[in-house]
């Protein structure tokens, strides 16, 4: 299928990004919805930030509820780079889900299967991929207040140009959340991953993440939250390879280790305009060396012989702040059964890193808005 296709049919279909509970008690069994936003930033690089590109996101998404206990959904989201269309992609994707909860039953059960693809332009072509998932998932009250959740994730990728990316992924997760009558909250978790690949051109990767939230409503028009999480997300055995050898440059998560700590105000401003001002640090340290040098002003690495970059000693290692402002404004569905909403995002980034090619600062704003039925 071709970014073409994909773009005229990313129209048409959807995923399911809403809240799946929020569909199920929807009166009517059909949901639709489109959305679309732009982002101006002097910081993009694929996934990361760099210089000039103004990025337009476009989804859309129809979901279906033949039973209270079924949900069937379709997606489709185009992503276009203005000033690096070679970065130009786009996803299609489907999901079933089922969840099954006796009136009353103190554990509910859902587990759900899922197809995607994604598309991208000729220079990155090789890296089109489909993937296959699923997913079980069993959530007990414990009390009215006190839930305990476990989830089972299995996935398998396939790059029809790359077999040498072919690989599979599993991820367990425990996840816990408390309600007191203080209108605190608290909730922690811990997740485990493990990657391998079809062929043994690359390592297999592993993963575990810890975190934890806390949230405290001051008012029915404010609250406060602030979060914190230790990880080792491996998406590659080996990063200074992968840079090396440029494989696989579209990677959704990059070889990462390191906590972050966050927090954030929420108020419901007049005409129920919903504000929210994060801010949050992370110390990253990244598996292999970075390059031994990097020219920023030629944007140019030193090459050995074989045209490959030099690596230098040591880890790479990046200190990331982030300060955030959203605002959204939502339209009440009135009669028609039509919501919309819009949404403005203000964001200051900073990333100080011992590889120079990643060390940058700037600012981005996002603009969009959705409609649903």
């Amino acid at each position: 299928m071709t970014l073409s296709t994909m773009r005229r049919a990313a129209l048409l279909l959807a995923a399911a990004f809403a809240s799946p509970p929020a569909i199920l008690q929807a009166r009517s069994p059909w949901a639709a919805g489109a959305g679309a936003s732009l982002i101006a930033t002097d910081n993009v690089f694929g996934t990361e930030s760099s210089p000039g590109d103004g990025i337009a996101d476009g989804r859309g998404w129809l979901l279906w509820t033949p039973a209270a206990s079924l949900q069937l959904g379709a997606s489709g989201r185009l992503v276009r780079f203005r000033d690096n269309p070679d970065l130009n992609h786009g996803y299609l994707q489907a999901s079933a889900e089922v969840q099954q909860a006796a009136r009353g039953a103190r554990t509910h059960w859902q587990a759900g299967l899922s197809a995607s693809r994604r598309a991208n332009e000729d220079l990155y072509a090789p890296y089109d991929f489909r993937e296959g998932g699923a997913y079980a998932s069993a959530k007990r009250y414990l009390t009215p207040s006190f839930t305990a959740q476990l989830r089972a994730d299995a996935a398998a990728r396939t790059y029809p140009d790359s077999p040498d990316e072919d690989a599979r992924r599993t991820w367990l997760s425990i996840r816990m959340h408390r309600s007191l009558p203080s209108r605190t909250s608290f909730g922690m978790g811990a997740r485990a991953g493990w990657k391998s690949y079809d062929t043994d051109r690359m390592e297999a990767a592993a993963a575990w993440e810890l975190f934890a939230q806390a949230a405290q409503s001051l008012s029915t028009r404010l609250a406060l939250r602030a979060w914190w999480s230790r990880s080792r997300l491996y998406e590659h055995g080996d990063v200074a390879a992968q840079l090396a050898a440029f494989d696989n440059p579209l990677l959704d998560e990059f070889s990462v280790d390191g906590p972050r700590l966050g927090a954030a105000v929420k108020a419901i401003l007049p005409r129920n305009c919903l504000a929210e001002l994060s801010a949050e640090l992370a110390w990253l340290d990244y598996p292999g060396r970075p390059p031994q040098v990097y020219d920023p002003a030629t944007d140019e690495f030193l090459l050995d012989a074989d045209e490959r970059i030099i690596l230098g000693p040591g880890e790479r290692s990046d200190t990331l702040s982030r300060v955030r402002l959203d605002l959204e404004q939502r339209l009440a569905a009135g009669r028609s059964g039509v919501n919309a909403s819009f949404r403005v995002s203000v964001e200051w980034a900073q990333r100080s890193s011992n590889d120079l090619y990643w060390q940058w600062r700037g600012w981005s704003v996002q603009a969009g808005a959705a409609v649903e039925y």
